[in-house]
């Protein structure tokens, strides 16, 4: 991940990104960002990823395709009904989609919140409820329980990419 600047991010800047966050995800990263002196705003550069938030080293949230998402970072860190746009996937999906397919509709075992297409979602396993990967939605939350087939979600971060990877 080439980052071509940094710097600071003024607080009234983190408070629009964090607004957008939840708005997008249904997640508040005020909890994971607390007590951080310094939160920097990052540019990227041929990336689809247009701009991060770096806290404790880590990127905490990025934006793509005009959406602010939080990173899995901070969704580690979080318990599993903090997350509002959710889906969780079968243990069968699990490896492809920490690979980074994108998730398909039979996979899916529940879907959590109320959202639309277009907005984030946060991928969870069945199992342990632990984030795999964050996506955008193809369908709103009704029309993919309602669905037998397609593809529900565009992976747009998962474990190991440039995201997870990248340190500061």
């Amino acid at each position: 991940m080439k980052v071509s600047r940094r710097h600071p991010v003024s607080e009234k800047e983190l408070m629009k990104v964090l607004d957008s966050v939840r708005e997008a995800v249904g997640v508040d990263l005020e909890g994971p960002l607390e007590g951080e002196d310094i939160v920097e705003l990052g540019h990227v550069k041929e990336s689809d990823v247009e701009r991060i938030i770096i806290a404790k080293g880590k990127v905490m949230a990025f934006e793509i395709e005009g959406l602010w998402l939080p990173t899995l970072h901070p969704l580690l860190e979080m318990e599993p009904e903090d997350v509002g746009h959710a889906v969780l996937v079968d243990m069968g999906a699990v490896k492809p989609i920490a690979s980074g397919a994108d998730v398909m509709v039979p996979g899916i075992v529940e879907v959590r919140g109320e959202f639309e297409e277009g907005d984030g979602v946060v991928v969870m396993d069945e199992r342990n409820q632990r984030p795999l990967a964050v996506g955008i939605a193809r369908f709103g939350a009704s029309e993919i329980e309602e669905r037998d087939r397609g593809r529900a979600i565009k992976n747009v971060h998962h474990v190991g990419d440039d995201l997870w990877e990248a340190r500061f």
